[in-house]
């Protein structure tokens, strides 16, 4: 399949990169800084920014699917994912794209931590009310964009991420995080989403993951 994967050099987006080359597909890859991604085999890399609509849009041009795991840029932003949707979607409208699989975050959704603990229930609202209180703030606008298009969308909805290896052990759920399921490695999250171009069960919904 075609893919073009957004804001590729982001830690997720290059695991993302990584397995979709190796399951043989086509990866089309926007970076603001292609150095930072190697050559390979089935990879073709475009220099752009995701707040570039003409750069989007013609990263999108000719694709079956978009795949993005953009993130703020710091605990203070709360305008790229956004921005970057608004484009993203104008794009895949302009070129006639229907399928788009976007990486969230669970804390942003309401019900998410009522599975877990006591302990880590209060430790993931306190987070959530502090230290990501704007980044949340941006994920929640950009979701609300995304289910109100008329895309097939799906949003993935994983807890902390970690930078280790996979492990293959994803569980999945369509109300709230799996119980105590706090961290899942950026492998897992990559995987799931590329599994999900191949399956309608989660299209124009929510599911949460985690390991």
């Amino acid at each position: 399949m075609k893919l073009v994967i957004l804001g590729a050099t982001g830690a997720t987006s290059q695991e993302l990169v990584k397995e979709a080359l190796a399951s043989g597909h086509e990866v089309t890859a926007l970076a603001r800084n292609p150095a930072k991604l190697a050559e390979r085999a089935g990879l073709r890399v475009m220099k752009g920014n995701a707040l570039d609509a003409d750069a989007v849009a013609g990263a999108i041009a000719g694709q079956e699917a978009v795949l993005t795991a953009l993130g703020s840029r710091s605990l203070n932003d709360n305008v790229l994912l956004p921005r970057s949707m608004a484009h993203i979607l104008a794009g895949m409208n302009r070129h006639e794209v229907r399928r788009l699989i976007v990486t969230g975050a669970s804390g942003t959704m309401p019900k998410a931590e009522e599975r877990l603990g006591p302990i880590k229930r209060s430790i993931f609202r306190l987070v959530k009310a502090t230290l990501l209180r704007k980044p949340f703030e941006s994920q929640t606008e950009m979701q609300k964009m995304v289910r109100a298009s008329d895309t097939e969308w799906t949003i993935v909805q994983p807890p902390r991420l970690l930078n280790t290896a996979g492990t293959g052990g994803i569980r999945v759920d369509g109300e709230a995080l799996p119980a105590n399921g706090v961290t899942i490695p950026r492998a897992d999250v990559a995987k799931f989403m590329l599994e999900q171009l191949t399956s309608a069960d989660w299209v124009r919904r929510d599911v949460y993951i985690a390991s």
